[in-house]
């Protein structure tokens, strides 16, 4: 799956509905700094995990996917499970259910603090276990 594929599947999916993602994100399931969350600080858009901003969407087709070259692979080198859970709900590509069930195994991972603290490489590897080869086995067969 290269990211051409990735932005092709994905770009109409804006307005699709993603409770189980936003749930993930606004119980403080998001990266606190770097990467995309740094340049939406850097464009002036709301970084506030209580809203779940910036959306994932932004997050691929908007910062990503533009910023890469479009034959390069979209391979398990992205880790950031807030991005692969999205990708995985709004494709439908793994069932609900095992959704909730995952997401609910991170959010009681919570330490209670506020904003929580997640064990992100533990969740990271486990969203990307579960949703990974189904995302690519759905967008490579559109």
């Amino acid at each position: 799956m290269n990211i051409r594929q990735v932005k092709q599947f994905f770009n109409d999916k804006k307005e699709t509905p993603c409770p189980l993602t936003e749930r993930l994100i606004k119980a403080g399931y998001q990266q606190t700094g770097g990467g995309y969350i740094d340049l939406a600080k850097r464009r002036d858009l709301t970084v506030d995990y209580t809203k779940a901003e910036p959306t994932q969407y932004w997050h691929l087709i908007e910062e990503y996917c533009p910023s890469v070259d479009k034959d390069k692979s979209f391979n398990k080198s992205i880790v950031c499970g807030e991005l692969i859970f999205w990708m995985a709900e709004v494709s439908r590509a793994v069932p609900e259910d095992k959704l909730k069930e995952l997401l609910e195994c991170i959010i009681a991972d919570g330490n209670g603090t506020t904003p929580p603290k997640y064990d992100r490489v533990k969740w990271n590897k486990e969203i990307q276990k579960l949703c990974f080869d189904a995302i690519t086995n759905v967008v490579e067969n559109q």
